[in-house]
């Protein structure tokens, strides 16, 4: 992560008043996650594998090419990913239901 992903990323906290912190997770239960895409991992028809945050492998259905393209872009952006956890044996593994990014700013849409 660069150095100025990682300042996005404390500004996009300090701008919404988000509190970070971890607590243990429990297998089926539906959390947000607060971070980014940082790599993209496998895609099948609809189905798309992410990481989140270097470390959480996320599952997503996405039946529509042009909004791959969107998470494509705004990869290494910071957003809320709302998360079912799978599993927590190698690393956590969620199923991705729901993508929040931020307002991009103007500059950006051009």
């Amino acid at each position: 992560m660069t150095l100025k992903n990682l300042l996005a990323l404390k500004d996009g906290l300090e701008e919404n008043n988000i509190e970070v912190r971890s607590q243990d997770v429990e297998v089926g239960n539906t959390y947000p996650i607060y971070g980014m895409i940082t790599k993209f991992l496998d895609q099948k028809d609809d189905c798309l594998e992410v990481e989140i945050n270097f470390s959480i492998k996320a599952k997503m259905v996405v039946p529509e090419a042009d909004n791959v393209e969107i998470l494509k872009r705004r990869s290494f952006e910071p957003g809320i990913f709302i998360s079912e956890i799978l599993s927590k044996d190698e690393g956590l593994e969620v199923k991705c239901n729901t993508v929040v990014f931020g307002k991009q700013k103007e500059q950006e849409l051009n």
